[in-house]
């Protein structure tokens, strides 16, 4: 597929990370809900985290679990995935993402729309995925690849780019402390506010 048009991409391999409520650490059927990369129904992603914790504060922020009493009564599988993919966009940074002309805000958004129809236009440009910040543990990075993927054995190599080696690396709930450093529904993301204040002090002087 053509890449000339992608903004800023390079291939990654990498070992990443999912918590799941099922038995699956990825999807082949179209996404039941609406995301920040898409829309439910229409294809199908795999979000995933490139730090282990992540994927908790993902699930606690999206269940709206504010305390330990409450974040200690839901329980996830946690997945490590082995990825080697090609053409993924570096939105990695809002700084990236800004000199790539994708707006910083949206990265972190609590209204999905403008990352969705992002979503649409790098698939369509060939784009197997997109790295961008985690709107809910700030200064951890996401990895959200478009189209379906099949678990293989860990340690195996894959013969087809859909598949993946994962591993189920736990059973249990959030690591302790890790509520009080989610970014909730409404709340300001801080790396994005020092961003937009270094950029208007920069703008000023």
């Amino acid at each position: 597929m053509p890449s000339g048009n992608l903004p800023p991409h390079f291939s990654l391999q990498a070992r990443v990370y999912r918590a799941t409520s099922y038995d699956v650490p990825l999807r082949v059927a179209a996404n039941r809900r609406s995301g920040r990369w898409n829309i439910a129904g229409a294809g199908t992603v795999q979000y995933l985290c490139l730090d282990a914790e992540a994927p908790y504060a993902e699930k606690i922020r999206h269940e709206d679990l504010r305390s330990e009493a409450e974040a200690g009564t839901y329980t996830v599988a946690l997945w490590e995935l082995e990825v080697n993919e090609g053409l993924v966009v570096d939105y990695g940074t809002f700084e990236k993402a800004e000199a790539a002309g994708f707006p910083a805000e949206a990265l972190v958004d609590d209204d999905h729309e403008r990352c969705q129809k992002e979503a649409r236009r790098l698939a369509s440009l060939g784009a197997r995925g997109v790295l961008s910040p985690s709107a809910a543990l700030p200064g951890s990075t996401n990895l959200t690849l478009f189209g379906q993927r099949v678990e293989v054995r860990w340690g195996a190599r894959p013969g087809v780019a859909s598949a993946v080696p994962a591993q189920r690396l736990s059973v249990g709930h959030a690591p302790p402390g890790l509520v009080e450093r989610v970014r909730f529904f409404g709340a300001e993301h801080p790396l994005l506010a020092e961003h937009v204040a270094a950029k208007a002090k920069r703008k000023r002087g």
